[in-house]
């Protein structure tokens, strides 16, 4: 299944001269599964038959990567005109500690 999604333009492709190649495995981990919105968002959860609902906690809008990164006010980023194209302090804090385990 193709993804659909527009993250590619908020989630910077990284590689080895990245300045964030020093982040942890699971930085990494959910960097790489905002990029592709593939990944435990109840949007696929619900898919896989182990939630109720598509929609996030608190919203009807289905929760999928897109939904978090770009609208969720819950569980979203801390937002700027450039999106997790830089991945400050602040940013790198919210991938480990407040992003829903995507």
């Amino acid at each position: 299944m193709e993804s659909n999604t527009r993250l590619r333009a908020f989630v910077p492709d990284t590689g080895t001269n990245s300045p964030g190649i020093a982040l942890s495995r699971t930085a990494w981990v959910r960097i790489n599964r905002l990029r592709s919105d593939v990944g435990r968002s109840r949007f696929y959860l619900h898919k896989w038959g182990m939630a109720s609902s598509a929609a996030c906690e608190r919203y009807a809008e289905e929760q999928n990567a897109g939904y978090v990164v770009l609208q969720c006010p819950i569980h979203g980023p801390p937002h700027e005109p450039h999106g997790m194209m830089v991945l400050d302090d602040e940013k790198i804090e919210w991938l480990l500690n407040i992003c829903p385990e995507i």
